[in-house]
């Protein structure tokens, strides 16, 4: 019997597909990896159309803590028969999640104006934070600045370090920061304002993650390990899982088995040989 479940592709959207009875080739085992994982913070490149978005997505619903009626979307799925101590993780952080898929222009004015607003969408999120006293008044200034687009660049650039910082005050947990496309607007500015952008992202990246008291977990996904560039210069923390790692090799793009299942379920006839070539 054919599958009846729809093909939604292009939906990057976890919560989308789970809650529109879409196919789902069920990843979520991911969680326990990043969960159990020595490392802090993962960088995890791979090629487009790997699913990496997908994952982040599916990251960003497990673990945030303003929304535990999402333990809904993962009951059904490999994760909810992992151990108790893993489930138990569900809903309880405070997650700050950006992509910069969209971060790019000719110029860095364009560039940097873009990744501004993909920070603010984040400080938007957490609003509640300016309503109660977990912010001095010179950090309701600051966070103010943020928002209406008039901090300095250096003050972006500590931005998502100093929200980790007010997220913990707030909930007394610590924060999982999700960074997806890390290198977009790298490759943008190749040839272009190169010195710019990666001085930019350096800071912003190693604010974040570099000795962060207030981080539980960092995942960033990209295309490109950019390591000659120095981005990653000042972040001994961060360990790098390529698409040659064996650890996370079968959470992104699909296994032999994941092919056949699909194959399977949707009745199509083209011989396995055929796919795999």
């Amino acid at each position: 019997m054919a599958n009846t479940k729809k093909l939604d592709i292009g939906n990057s959207d976890f919560r989308n597909l789970m809650q529109g009875n879409h196919y789902f080739v069920d990843k979520s085992l991911f969680i326990k990896e990043i969960i159990d994982s020595q490392s802090a913070v993962m960088l995890l490149p791979r090629p487009r159309r790997f699913g990496k978005t997908l994952n982040m997505s599916m990251l960003n619903y497990f673990f945030d803590v303003t929304q535990p009626e999402n333990q809904q979307l993962f009951k059904d799925l490999k994760i909810w028969q992992a151990e108790d101590e893993i489930k138990a993780r569900q809903g309880k952080h405070p997650v700050i999640f950006l992509t910069f898929k969209d971060s790019k222009g000719l110029t860095w004015q364009h560039t940097s104006q873009k990744i501004y607003s993909e920070i603010i969408s984040q400080y938007k999120k957490h609003l509640y934070l300016l309503e109660n006293d977990v912010l001095a008044e010179f950090e309701r200034v600051e966070f103010n600045d943020i928002l209406f687009k008039r901090a300095s660049e250096e003050t972006f650039e500590d931005s998502i370090a100093k929200l980790s910082e007010y997220l913990y005050r707030f909930y007394q947990k610590r924060v999982v920061i999700l960074i997806d496309e890390y290198d977009a607007p790298i490759q943008s500015g190749y040839k272009l304002y190169y010195d710019k952008v990666i001085s930019f992202m350096r800071n912003m990246l190693t604010g974040a993650f570099k000795d962060n008291p207030y981080l539980y977990k960092g995942v960033i996904t990209g295309i490109l390990r950019v390591s000659k560039e120095s981005i990653f210069s000042g972040l001994n923390n961060v360990t790098v899982f390529s698409v040659l790692d064996s650890q996370f090799s079968d959470q992104f793009g699909f296994t032999e088995e994941e092919t056949r299942l699909i194959l399977r379920d949707f009745e199509v006839t083209t011989d396995f040989e055929e796919v795999r070539k």
